[in-house]
């Protein structure tokens, strides 16, 4: 599979929950503003509290519909086995187990995964630990971040 279609597997996957969580906004909308459920005494917070979930899930709503714009626009060009990590490159990094991480370095939808041809691949934005260490680093540079309370330790095995 390639870079392409992995940034186009992660904007499906998002459509996807944008399209559920728009309905769930929706339908919560209807049910706080509804009169049928208007408080009857002051400790019928009914109403008030699918107000609080309707803000919710508008917020997660306006976040996934971000994340989809930026997919679509992130810089998802070819590049050679020199090229340093940059916002739009495929980085896959090998641990000193020797277990595998597939990282898709984008600036939004972060923690986000999906599984493709047997391996998971995660979306890291620059804000995270793992994203501020590996930014800016090579095929065959050696990374280090802290994880809870243990210093992990990768290189970099490809970038694409």
């Amino acid at each position: 599979m390639t870079k392409l279609d992995i940034v186009q597997a992660f904007i499906a996957q998002l459509s996807s929950e944008l399209e559920s969580m728009t309905a769930a906004a929706r339908h919560a909308f209807e049910t706080a503003t509804n009169s049928e459920h208007q408080a009857r005494s002051k400790y019928d917070t009914f109403s008030l509290e699918s107000s609080y979930l309707a803000r919710g899930q508008a917020k997660r709503v306006e976040a996934l519909s971000e994340a989809v714009q930026q997919l679509r626009t992130l810089p998802v060009k070819a590049c050679d086995s020199s090229a340093l990590i940059a916002l739009g490159s495929l980085v896959r990094l090998k641990g000193r187990g020797g277990d595998e991480r597939i990282l898709l370095f984008a600036n939004c939808a972060g923690g986000e995964e999906l599984c493709v041809e047997g391996g998971d691949v995660m979306i890291v934005t620059p804000a995270a630990p793992l994203g501020q260490a590996i930014r800016g680093k090579r095929a065959g540079d050696l990374v280090q971040v802290r994880m809870g309370a243990e210093l992990q330790s990768f290189t970099v095995a490809s970038v694409e």
